[in-house]
């Protein structure tokens, strides 16, 4: 290929570095140009982004001030002064490194709770009567909403900005929730050095004075003759600004730069003769230089990302703590945002349910929906905000209480932009004061019913509660009972006495008791015992008194009573002392009577017992003479009646069962006489062995339970212990349990007869309970005296001698136990007998 002019003349050197020269030269000098350009960029983008990392850090500030006056201010209006204020505090501050202190402060401005109290000796300070601090807090109250007021000189020393949220409690201002942000704090997270050692920025902080708009500087630094380069940074939230302030223009190395592009230039001019292509260099330290600004720019984002997203973090817990949610409805777009806790609430999984106005309207109850969307609307059409509690029906059918308030931010043209609102679960706050109903129901319910008068007493005295008896007693009505009028029940003889009382047990702590009069409006008078005590709340403090008062008057009048009695009996005693020192003499002769007499009646004893021993001996003898032919009559009839002999028609059978059970009556009649003859004249022998004692009495239970059955009484055994082994006379102690049983049976007509066993202090203890006819008190100790029956004479109604339950006594007491009878007349008898498991003596 030919070459043409024009590259030949390329070619040449001098050309080429004349042309390289030029080129070079306009190069190099627009490089200049535009790092010229660049440095003064940089620079002020370096004062920018100071001012932006300041403003980040200023929202960040402002946004966890917020967030915290705001819980802590509806934790107050919700339940009052928190309880746990200081786990509350440390919550609070844990959430945010800007925080270094928490208070609460009253209505009238003092500070009441602090955390943490090192270091922070507030407490009492009144902040409206401050000159330093009332500016910020008057703000505050002012604008009913959260203020940061600052710079301020601080009273525990320092200076700091204080972050104010008004509490409303009852539409009415409560006080104020706040924390404290000292500038060394806040600047220390900036790693800015407020002093004049930082020679690349100047930082000033001043407080405007809304009167007159003065600004007052609370930093030393003198910024009067850098105010042309001053970057303010004004908040809306509060009163105050921040200055940044670059102290000099650095040297633009542009120039520099200039300088050695021209030296380059000629030195690239002469090197081109020797090299070609070498220009690329400059391109790559310029993309070198820009790629390294790009990374700076990229890692300052990336960590106000992080910062943005810790501080949403800790906003999530804190709204799981309280069990808070928080929503926000954009108007404009018609988008619902909901917090996290916010989908815990309402039970809905954040990847599956979609959030919406209209969804979040279909979980609220059926029966509130119309009432909640009409208080949003009028809230809008008002421009109010609005408290509400409703119901949520969630799915299973569960039923939650939930608390909201909302507000709504109107644009300058004064319509709906954005709406804020936040969502408190309360369901067991509901459940708790429901119950709390009903347990005041009850005690209602049985004070009403009682039979004593009672009354309920605040801290202050004033009455809150009396029951029916109280009003019935008095005579006042429940209205005229409340406060202090419960007084007015009282005697006025009494009433000076009973408030003096009354206030010197309150006030020593001690429990109230007296004796006082009541007198109602008819002149009645009624005493009374009456004793109240303090009633303490959840944390020991007197929430009130709760009293009695019994009615004793019947008591009082009979002490008079007695009283008058007792003086008629002294005037009585005295006349009959007379009498008796008079009929002294007549005594002593009557007494010499009596010894004669007592004589005679020794000698009659000694015959009556003779006699009786030989009556006891003959019923033995006869005794054993009767049972022989009568164990004959009986074993014959009992051969007639199996009709051995030949058949029987019913009359013959009959009248032979009447001969057979006649004849087994006498027979048990002669046993018994042949026992009570023996006992008496101590001649009954007793044999002990072991045996099973529950064998024993379910062996008489079944022998009595046919007789039991015909006149439909129920045998019932209750047994504490199964396995009991007597060492005992195992007849005898059958004996005693059809003895006590028949007897309960005969004397019972209908119910149920029970028999208790149980072993105490290595004793078998038996009860013998039935529901029949009873014995009158003063026939008790008529029972175990022998053929002795209390239903004497021809027209009695039960049949028997009147010696079982003597032989069974004495049978007892010759097996070492005791028996004993309860009974009331009309409604039945328990008699208790106890034998040892082994015999005194035995091993």
């Amino acid at each position: 290929m030919k070459r043409t002019p024009f590259y030949s003349i390329l070619k040449k050197p001098l050309v080429a570095g004349f042309i390289t020269f030029a080129l070079l030269l306009f190069l190099t000098q627009y490089i200049t140009f535009q790092k010229y350009y660049i440095n003064e960029n940089n620079q002020k983008r370096e004062v920018t982004n100071q001012v932006n990392l300041i403003k980040e850090k200023l929202q960040s500030l402002i946004m966890f001030s917020y967030s915290a006056t705001k819980s802590l201010a509806y934790i107050v209006e919700k339940n009052g002064i928190p309880e746990d204020f200081d786990d509350i505090a440390v919550e609070l501050l844990n959430r945010s490194k800007y925080f270094d202190v928490v208070e609460l402060v009253d209505r009238q401005g003092f500070i009441t709770h602090v955390y943490p109290l090192k270091n922070n000796d507030v407490i009492g300070f009144n902040i409206i009567d401050s000159k330093e601090a009332s500016s910020g807090a008057l703000a505050t109250i002012k604008r009913n909403d959260f203020f940061i007021a600052g710079p301020v000189n601080l009273k525990q020393g320092g200076v700091g900005m204080v972050s104010r949220q008004p509490i409303i409690i009852d539409s009415e201002f409560a006080g104020f929730s706040a924390v404290v942000t000292k500038l060394s704090t806040f600047f220390k997270d900036l790693n800015i050095d407020t002093s004049n050692n930082n020679k690349q920025y100047i930082y000033q902080l001043s407080r405007v004075n809304q009167k007159t708009g003065e600004e007052d500087y609370f930093l030393d630094n003198d910024v009067s003759g850098y105010k042309a380069y001053a970057v303010p940074i004004e908040m809306t939230f509060g009163e105050w600004k921040l200055y940044v302030i670059p102290t000099k223009h650095d040297f633009n190395t542009a120039i520099i730069f200039a300088i050695v592009g021209f030296l380059l230039t000629l030195l690239s001019s002469f090197g081109v003769w020797y090299f070609a292509g070498r220009s690329e260099r400059i391109h790559k330290l310029i993309n070198i230089e820009l790629k390294k600004q790009k990374s700076q720019l990229i890692k300052v984002h990336e960590t106000s990302r992080k910062q943005i997203k810790l501080s949403e973090s800790n906003l999530n817990k804190a709204q799981r703590i309280a069990k808070v949610g928080s929503w926000e409805l954009c108007l404009e777009t018609n988008k619902l945002t909901w917090s996290k806790q916010m989908f815990r609430i309402f039970k809905k999984n954040p990847k599956h349910f979609r959030v919406s106005h209209q969804a979040m309207l279909d979980v609220i109850h059926p029966e509130d929906r119309d009432f909640v969307s009409k208080t949003y609307s009028d809230s809008i059409i008002n421009k109010v905000p609005y408290r509400i509690t409703y119901r949520l029906k969630l799915e299973n059918n569960q039923i939650k209480y939930i608390d909201e308030q909302c507000e709504t931010i109107f644009d300058e043209n004064q319509l709906p932009k954005i709406s804020f609102g936040i969502i408190q679960d309360i369901t067991a706050r509901i459940k708790s004061e429901e119950g709390l109903k009903k347990s005041e129901l009850l005690y209602r319910s049985l004070t009403s019913n009682a039979p004593v008068a009672i009354f309920n007493v605040n801290h202050k005295g004033e009455c809150t509660y009396v029951n029916e008896h109280w009003i019935k007693l008095s005579g006042l009505s429940y209205a005229d009972a409340m406060g202090q009028g419960w007084l007015e029940a009282f005697h006025p003889e009494d009433k000076k006495r009973i408030i003096d009382e009354w206030e010197e047990a309150m006030s020593s702590n001690l429990k109230f008791k007296t004796d006082l009069r009541f007198k109602d409006n008819t002149g009645k008078i009624t005493f009374l015992t009456v004793k109240a005590t303090k009633i303490l709340d959840e944390e020991n403090n007197i929430f009130g008194y709760i009293g009695i008062a019994s009615d004793i008057t019947e008591r009082i009048n009979n002490e008079k009573e007695l009283l008058k009695y007792k003086n008629n009996l002294e005037e009585l005693v005295n006349v009959r002392t007379v009498e008796l020192n008079d009929s002294k003499n007549a005594l002593l002769n009557l007494l010499e009577d009596l010894n004669f007499q007592s004589l005679e009646l020794e000698k009659e004893k000694a015959k009556a017992q003779s006699a009786d021993l030989m009556k006891s001996a003959f019923l033995a003898t006869m005794s054993h003479e009767l049972r022989t032919p009568m164990n004959s009559i009986i074993g014959f009839t009992g051969i007639l009646l199996k009709e051995l002999a030949g058949p029987l028609n019913e009359e013959q059978k009959k009248q032979i069962k009447m001969v057979k059970n006649s004849g087994e009556h006498l027979l048990g009649l002669i046993n018994d006489i042949l026992d009570i003859s023996k006992i008496e004249a101590g001649k009954l022998k007793v044999s002990y062995n072991n045996f099973d004692y529950l064998a024993s009495l379910e062996n008489t239970i079944n022998f009595l339970q046919p007789q039991a059955s015909a006149k439909g009484i129920t045998i019932l055994p209750q047994i504490s212990t199964l396995d009991i082994v007597l060492n005992s006379d195992e007849v005898r102690v059958e004996q005693i349990l059809l003895n006590l049983m028949s007897n309960a049976i005969k004397f019972s007509k209908k119910g149920t007869i029970t028999v208790k066993v149980d072993i105490n202090d290595n004793k078998v203890v038996t009860q013998v309970i039935d529901q029949g006819i009873g014995i009158h008190k003063d026939d008790i100790n008529k029972l175990f005296v022998p053929f002795t029956q209390l239903e004497g004479g021809l027209d009695r109604h039960h049949e028997g001698t009147g010696l079982g339950l003597s032989i069974s006594k004495n049978l007892i007491k010759k097996l070492g136990g005791t028996i004993s009878v309860e009974s009331t007349l009309g409604e039945g008898s328990n008699f208790t007998f106890s034998l040892p498991l082994m015999p005194s003596g035995s091993k």
